[in-house]
């Protein structure tokens, strides 16, 4: 009887090691995996869902998201669609806590490739930057900034500057 009363005992005493053993493994794993979630993916699991981006400086863009790729995300809003830099969105509000992982080619599909669309398509836009706003059509697209067409001419816009390109 003793030597059962003994096994019983080191063989709980193993589970209970297993069991602290396995919740040290769990919370580390769920750990790292949140630490990979990006941004981006948390939009794309949101796609066709409210959200409100509170962008650098403060204003806002709220819309549903339509399209997200490794920099930008795409909103329908109320009077047409914005494109927005992750890089100006200083908070996501509405976003639910699911990710998607984005598959190479969307994670380098850049701002300036879905600019280079908005231009080859020659829709007339509206430009919010970091020091203010202009509208126009998008003549071209360089390395580091975009070429809008005004009513007064031509303003060449930095890249780093962009904080929403609204499409109407």
């Amino acid at each position: 009887m003793r030597w059962e009363l003994l096994f019983a005992d080191l063989e709980s005493r193993l589970e209970v090691a297993e069991r602290v053993d396995l919740d040290v493994e769990i919370e580390e794993r769920t750990r790292d995996e949140r630490a990979a979630v990006t941004l981006a993916g948390r939009l794309a699991a949101h796609r066709g869902g409210p959200v409100r981006l509170v962008l650098r400086g403060g204003s806002e863009v709220r819309g549903a998201v339509a399209d997200v790729a490794g920099s930008w995300v795409l909103l329908d809003v109320g009077d047409g669609q914005a494109l927005v830099p992750l890089a100006a969105v200083a908070a996501a509000d509405g976003l639910g806590h699911a990710a998607t992982v984005l598959g190479e080619v969307r994670l380098r599909l850049t701002v300036a490739a879905a600019l280079r669309e908005l231009a080859e398509a020659g829709l007339a836009v509206a430009v919010e930057t970091d020091g203010g706003r202009w509208r126009g059509i998008i003549g071209a697209v360089g390395a580091d900034h975009l070429d809008l067409v005004t009513d007064a001419g031509s303003v060449a816009i930095a890249s780093a500057a962009l904080l929403a390109v609204r499409a109407r």
